[in-house]
């Protein structure tokens, strides 16, 4: 079960825990959606979980909550490129629309 997986790294807006095939990179601004479907992420080539969120106007969006890198194509180092960029994409945007938290 992926509660149970070791963290290897984590931040405010990530974790990345470790199984035996895969480093998963979880979105923790994802959690508590739905997963319901699992497919390859456009943006980062690798299997994603997905959930979907609707905007304002009632449209549906599919977003990545987890994404899945193989440890045979990725290591820890490429896997934490990305999770460094979702920190930088999310604390951008948290002074954005919080500017004094």
């Amino acid at each position: 079960m992926l509660l149970d997986l070791p963290i290897l790294e984590k931040g405010s807006f990530y974790f990345i825990k470790d199984d035996e095939m895969n480093f998963i990179m979880e979105d923790k601004t994802k959690r508590g959606l739905t997963v319901k479907e699992t497919s390859l992420d456009e943006k980062l080539n690798v299997k994603a979980d997905k959930g979907m969120i609707h905007d304002m106007d009632g449209i549906g969006h599919w977003v990545p909550i987890r994404w899945y890198f193989s440890k045979d194509s990725y290591d820890l180092s490429q896997v934490m490129i990305h999770a460094k960029e979702m920190e930088k994409k999310y604390t951008k945007l948290r002074e954005l629309t919080c500017p004094d938290d």
